[in-house]
């Protein structure tokens, strides 16, 4: 099975299209590869074990895995406590306090 950001290529309507692996799906005992062409289309494949073969899923099952994916995967839940972290408040000081001053206050020009 190919992984997330590879590239393989594959017929579609007996025309080869370079595809670019974004997930691998599982649902149920399935496993399924959602992929995008050059042009932003998505397309979804089902994944074969015994064949290890991928093959192209029509349209409305593919619609069915891809709306999966967008809730599970990329709904926006939050996953961490990032919000409540005291590391990234530490970062963010320090980055506003030396965003703004000059690093060569304290030198003289010599030009």
């Amino acid at each position: 099975m190919y992984s997330q950001g590879e590239t393989f290529y594959h017929d579609i309507d007996d025309e080869e299209y370079e595809l670019h692996v974004i997930e691998n799906v599982v649902m149920g005992d399935k496993e399924y590869i959602i992929a995008e062409d050059f042009d932003g289309q998505i397309h979804v494949f089902l994944y074969d074990e015994e064949d290890e073969d991928i093959y192209l899923m029509e349209d409305s099952d593919a619609m069915e895995i891809i709306e999966y994916w967008r809730e599970g995967y990329l709904s926006g839940d939050d996953i961490g406590d990032y919000e409540e972290d005291e590391y990234y408040d530490r970062e963010d000081d320090y980055s506003e306090k030396f965003d703004n001053e000059d690093y060569y206050e304290g030198e003289e020009e010599y030009y």
